[in-house]
Protein backbone atom coordinates (compact mmCIF):
# COMPACT_ATOMS: atom_id res chain seq x y z
CA UNK A 1 0.00 0.00 0.00
CA UNK A 2 1.48 3.39 -1.02
CA UNK A 3 1.97 6.23 1.83
CA UNK A 4 -0.38 8.88 1.60
CA UNK A 5 1.02 12.26 0.78
CA UNK A 6 -0.24 15.59 0.68
CA UNK A 7 -1.74 17.35 -2.04
CA UNK A 8 0.05 20.32 -1.16
CA UNK A 9 3.41 18.14 -0.59
CA UNK A 10 3.21 16.82 -4.42
CA UNK A 11 3.09 19.89 -6.19
CA UNK A 12 5.63 21.39 -3.96
CA UNK A 13 7.86 18.68 -5.01
CA UNK A 14 6.76 18.72 -8.63
CA UNK A 15 7.94 22.37 -8.90
CA UNK A 16 10.88 22.24 -7.65
CA UNK A 17 11.79 19.16 -9.86
CA UNK A 18 10.59 21.21 -12.92
CA UNK A 19 12.71 24.28 -11.26
CA UNK A 20 15.95 21.83 -11.05
CA UNK A 21 15.54 20.21 -14.29
CA UNK A 22 15.45 24.12 -15.81
CA UNK A 23 18.44 25.16 -14.08
CA UNK A 24 20.16 22.10 -15.28
CA UNK A 25 19.18 22.41 -18.63
CA UNK A 26 19.89 26.28 -18.84
CA UNK A 27 23.13 25.62 -17.05
CA UNK A 28 24.27 23.19 -20.14
CA UNK A 29 23.17 24.91 -22.70
CA UNK A 30 25.29 28.04 -21.29
CA UNK A 31 28.37 25.56 -20.85
CA UNK A 32 27.58 24.71 -24.90
CA UNK A 33 27.65 28.78 -25.93
CA UNK A 34 31.02 29.03 -24.62
CA UNK A 35 32.59 26.02 -24.68
CA UNK A 36 31.39 26.67 -28.81
CA UNK A 37 32.70 31.05 -28.66
CA UNK A 38 34.90 30.96 -25.01
CA UNK A 39 35.62 34.60 -26.09
CA UNK A 40 32.31 35.46 -24.77
CA UNK A 41 33.38 35.21 -21.23
CA UNK A 42 36.88 36.86 -19.42
CA UNK A 43 39.10 33.97 -19.12
CA UNK A 44 37.17 31.02 -20.40
CA UNK A 45 39.69 29.91 -23.48
CA UNK A 46 42.60 29.90 -21.09
CA UNK A 47 40.26 27.73 -18.18
CA UNK A 48 39.16 25.51 -21.41
CA UNK A 49 42.93 25.06 -22.37
CA UNK A 50 43.96 23.88 -18.76
CA UNK A 51 41.15 21.65 -18.93
CA UNK A 52 42.27 19.93 -22.01
CA UNK A 53 45.49 19.56 -20.71
CA UNK A 54 44.76 17.89 -17.47
CA UNK A 55 42.39 15.71 -19.49
CA UNK A 56 45.13 14.82 -21.90
CA UNK A 57 47.71 14.06 -18.46
CA UNK A 58 44.60 11.82 -16.87
CA UNK A 59 44.11 10.00 -19.84
CA UNK A 60 48.18 9.48 -20.40
CA UNK A 61 47.93 6.21 -18.81
CA UNK A 62 45.75 4.19 -21.47
CA UNK A 63 47.81 6.25 -24.02
CA UNK A 64 51.84 6.26 -23.19
CA UNK A 65 52.85 2.35 -23.30
CA UNK A 66 56.22 1.75 -21.45
CA UNK A 67 57.28 -1.38 -22.03
CA UNK A 68 60.10 -2.82 -19.38
CA UNK A 69 62.54 -5.19 -21.46
CA UNK A 70 65.26 -5.77 -18.68
CA UNK A 71 65.82 -4.33 -15.31
CA UNK A 72 69.28 -5.19 -13.97
CA UNK A 73 70.93 -4.35 -10.74
CA UNK A 74 75.18 -2.99 -11.49
CA UNK A 75 76.05 -3.03 -7.62
CA UNK A 76 74.40 -2.17 -4.67
CA UNK A 77 72.51 0.74 -5.46
CA UNK A 78 72.12 1.32 -9.96
CA UNK A 79 69.32 0.19 -11.15
CA UNK A 80 70.09 -0.12 -15.23
CA UNK A 81 66.48 -0.37 -17.13
CA UNK A 82 65.98 -0.78 -20.54
CA UNK A 83 62.83 -0.08 -21.99
CA UNK A 84 60.82 0.97 -24.70
CA UNK A 85 58.49 3.70 -24.82
CA UNK A 86 55.36 4.15 -27.04
CA UNK A 87 53.34 7.12 -27.56
CA UNK A 88 50.07 7.65 -28.55
CA UNK A 89 48.72 10.43 -26.64
CA UNK A 90 48.77 14.34 -28.10
CA UNK A 91 51.37 15.45 -26.23
CA UNK A 92 55.24 15.45 -26.30
CA UNK A 93 56.40 12.98 -24.04
CA UNK A 94 60.10 14.02 -22.52
CA UNK A 95 62.42 11.03 -21.31
CA UNK A 96 63.52 12.83 -17.99
CA UNK A 97 60.08 12.65 -16.84
CA UNK A 98 59.94 9.09 -16.41
CA UNK A 99 60.43 7.87 -13.06
CA UNK A 100 60.01 4.96 -11.28
CA UNK A 101 57.84 4.41 -7.73
CA UNK A 102 57.63 1.34 -5.62
CA UNK A 103 54.91 -0.23 -3.42
CA UNK A 104 55.15 2.46 -0.82
CA UNK A 105 54.77 6.02 -3.35
CA UNK A 106 58.56 6.82 -2.84
CA UNK A 107 59.77 8.13 -6.27
CA UNK A 108 62.74 7.62 -7.63
CA UNK A 109 64.48 10.18 -10.72
CA UNK A 110 66.82 8.65 -13.20
CA UNK A 111 70.67 9.82 -12.47
CA UNK A 112 71.78 12.42 -14.94
CA UNK A 113 75.47 9.98 -14.96
CA UNK A 114 73.07 7.59 -17.52
CA UNK A 115 75.00 8.00 -20.02
CA UNK A 116 78.66 7.04 -18.21
CA UNK A 117 77.09 3.18 -17.34
CA UNK A 118 74.54 3.35 -20.61
CA UNK A 119 76.54 4.47 -23.83
CA UNK A 120 75.36 7.76 -25.98
CA UNK A 121 73.24 5.97 -28.67
CA UNK A 122 70.81 3.80 -26.14
CA UNK A 123 70.64 5.95 -23.50
CA UNK A 124 67.02 8.13 -23.31
CA UNK A 125 68.60 11.10 -21.15
CA UNK A 126 67.51 14.17 -22.67
CA UNK A 127 65.15 12.49 -25.79
CA UNK A 128 61.55 12.99 -26.39
CA UNK A 129 58.47 10.68 -27.61
CA UNK A 130 56.49 12.32 -30.25
CA UNK A 131 52.82 11.79 -30.32
CA UNK A 132 52.29 8.69 -32.85
CA UNK A 133 56.05 7.89 -31.99
CA UNK A 134 58.26 5.11 -30.06
CA UNK A 135 61.54 5.32 -28.65
CA UNK A 136 63.85 2.57 -26.87
CA UNK A 137 66.59 2.96 -24.91
CA UNK A 138 68.17 3.00 -21.29
CA UNK A 139 68.14 4.45 -17.97
CA UNK A 140 70.15 4.53 -15.00
CA UNK A 141 68.30 5.21 -11.59
CA UNK A 142 70.11 4.92 -8.14
CA UNK A 143 67.49 2.65 -6.15
CA UNK A 144 67.86 1.39 -2.98
CA UNK A 145 68.32 -2.91 -2.86
CA UNK A 146 65.55 -3.83 -0.41
CA UNK A 147 63.30 -1.66 -2.36
CA UNK A 148 59.54 -3.72 -3.81
CA UNK A 149 57.31 -3.15 -6.31
CA UNK A 150 58.38 -0.84 -8.37
CA UNK A 151 56.27 0.32 -11.90
CA UNK A 152 57.63 2.85 -14.34
CA UNK A 153 56.10 6.28 -13.87
CA UNK A 154 55.60 10.32 -15.25
CA UNK A 155 55.86 13.07 -13.68
CA UNK A 156 53.23 15.93 -14.38
CA UNK A 157 51.61 18.65 -13.56
CA UNK A 158 49.18 16.29 -11.37
CA UNK A 159 51.80 14.11 -10.00
CA UNK A 160 53.56 10.99 -10.88
CA UNK A 161 51.25 8.92 -12.84
CA UNK A 162 52.24 4.83 -12.71
CA UNK A 163 52.16 2.99 -15.83
CA UNK A 164 53.69 -0.10 -15.98
CA UNK A 165 54.43 -2.22 -13.15
CA UNK A 166 58.54 -3.59 -13.44
CA UNK A 167 58.09 -7.93 -13.11
CA UNK A 168 61.47 -9.22 -12.99
CA UNK A 169 64.93 -7.27 -11.68
CA UNK A 170 68.20 -9.14 -12.29
CA UNK A 171 71.79 -8.47 -10.58
CA UNK A 172 74.60 -8.24 -13.02
CA UNK A 173 76.98 -11.21 -13.19
CA UNK A 174 74.14 -13.75 -12.28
Amino acid sequence: MRRYVPRRVRRRRRVLTTVALWLIAACAAAGFVVARNPALVHGAPESLERARIAWDLLCLRRTLEVTVRSAEFWGPDLLIVDMEVRNRSPVVVLCQDLRLVDRRGQVFFPSSTSVYYVNRQESLWMRQVNPGRSISGKFAFIVADGTFGLACGIETEIGVIRLSAIREISRRGR
